[in-house]
């Protein structure tokens, strides 16, 4: 039911009803500018086809690398000739024996004179004994039988009995001479023979010491002497490794150098393809630590909170409002 003051202001009391409104926070426009201007420039970075480096990245091998590279088996297994001739050596003077090599001459030193002086009486008798022989047949054709024929030729009695006797006893006599002087001589050449062949014996055995000396002297240089094949073949070995490092050391250096060219031309590439990205981080970073001014504003919709006005209300205050202007004249 409506009151007196209702009727007499004409007012009405606001009905009980929710409010529905809206709340928002405001940014300068130029920062929405800015910002809509990193979007924009990031989208069509993004919408861009991606951009291929056709150029070298890897440094090839220089010369000097492939040259190592291509002598290094050699210079490896350099040492093997050197050492094959090492082991041979070591091999000959391990089977090798000074024994053997003095044993021909330890078995001459250590024969039998006797079983040995029929090799130095054999030219002896043949040289020496048979031609005493030889000289004394001839002496008898030669010499004695024609001085008896002539003797008993000269005196009317040869045939005769007298000449076979003298003829018979000079034969004997030069027999006997023959015979004595054949066995003088086999006696000296026995002796002198014998003599030799004992010299020989001993000359034999001085040769198979000398022999089994220079043998083992022999066998102790080639041992020593593979020894030092077999240290130059590791020398070598070493050697050529090491000049082929050095030389491989060089190379790797020049390929250090022509990757860091290939490595900054590269870089470049990546520099001037992420330029407009890199600007675009670059702006967005630079308005993160920034105050951002701001603005908050409600807007709400619903019935007034307090009563409004009648005509008559407002017809009074009017009156009343001129009445004290009148009064202040």
């Amino acid at each position: 039911m409506a009151s007196v003051t209702d009727f007499i202001f004409g007012g009405t009391a606001p009905e009980s009803v929710k409010k529905y409104g809206k709340s928002a926070t405001d940014t300068p426009a130029w920062y929405s500018d800015y910002t809509q201007g990193l979007i924009g420039k990031a989208n069509a970075i993004a919408a861009s086809p991606y951009v291929t480096y056709n150029q070298t990245r890897i440094a090839g091998l220089t010369p000097y690398q492939q040259y190592a590279f291509s002598q290094t088996p050699d210079a490896a297994m350099s040492y093997k000739p050197t050492l094959d001739s090492a082991i041979g050596m070591t091999q000959q003077a391990a089977q090798g024996s000074a024994l053997s090599a003095a044993s021909p001459y330890l078995s001459a030193a250590s024969a039998k004179t006797p079983d040995v002086i029929g090799s130095y009486m054999n030219p002896y008798t043949d040289q020496v004994v048979n031609r005493i022989g030889e000289l004394s047949k001839r002496q008898l054709s030669e010499n004695v039988i024609p001085t008896i024929q002539s003797q008993f030729i000269g005196g009317g009695s040869f045939g005769g009995s007298r000449s076979g006797e003298a003829l018979g006893k000079s034969m004997r006599d030069l027999q006997e001479s023959t015979m004595a002087q054949q066995s003088q001589a086999l006696e000296r050449g026995y002796t002198q023979a014998g003599q030799q062949a004992q010299a020989d014996q001993a000359r034999m055995a001085q040769i198979g010491q000398l022999t089994g000396t220079l043998s083992n002297a022999d066998f102790a240089r080639q041992l020593q002497a593979g020894e030092q094949l077999g240290k130059q073949g590791a020398l070598q070995q070493s050697l050529g490794l090491a000049g082929l490092g050095a030389i491989e050391g060089v190379g790797q250096q020049q390929q250090n150098q022509n990757q860091r060219s290939l490595d900054l031309a590269y870089n470049d590439f990546l520099a001037q393809r992420d330029y407009d990205r890199d600007q675009i981080a670059f702006l967005n970073n630079a308005i993160r630590g920034l105050q951002i001014p701001t603005r908050q504003y409600t807007e709400t919709v619903g019935p007034a909170d307090t009563y409004v006005p009648g005509a008559l209300s407002q017809a009074a205050q009017l009156g009343a409002t001129i009445y004290g202007v009148s009064k202040l004249k």
